[in-house]
């Protein structure tokens, strides 16, 4: 079943959870230490969203045909600095919890939505 799940979020809310997500990272770049995978960048002074991968769902809550879950989410981010005027790129992985809403509408989802969104490092996670 989380298969499933993970399937449809892939394939009908990818833009959704991406949107949330690059909105996150861009607005709040600064609340995250981006730098724990960075090779060139020292200091992290713009980020922005590369890509998407929906890795698992779970912790289900199931009322009727409502549903809360948690997804967890591989980023692909473009961190930038800037050193004697110039620019400095580089793309790293980050991992994110976010929870979620939706109702079951026989095989796809209504009413999706995202509640929260934490970064998840193996430390383990971080609330915003």
């Amino acid at each position: 079943m989380t298969e499933m799940f993970k399937e449809i979020l892939q394939r009908d809310f990818y833009q959704e959870i991406f949107d949330a997500l690059n909105e996150e990272l861009t607005d709040n770049y600064d609340e995250y230490d981006l730098t724990i995978r960075a090779n060139v960048v020292n200091e992290v002074q713009e980020a922005s969203l590369d890509d998407i991968q929906v890795l698992r769902v779970f912790n289900f809550n199931q009322e009727d045909d409502d549903f809360e879950f948690d997804i967890l989410v591989n980023c692909d981010v473009e961190i930038g600095d800037y050193f004697a005027k110039e620019s400095i790129q580089e793309s790293i992985p980050q991992w994110f919890q976010l929870n979620c809403s939706a109702v079951l509408e026989g095989h796809s989802f209504d009413s999706f939505s995202i509640n929260s969104i934490e970064v998840y490092n193996k430390q383990g996670r971080s609330r915003l």
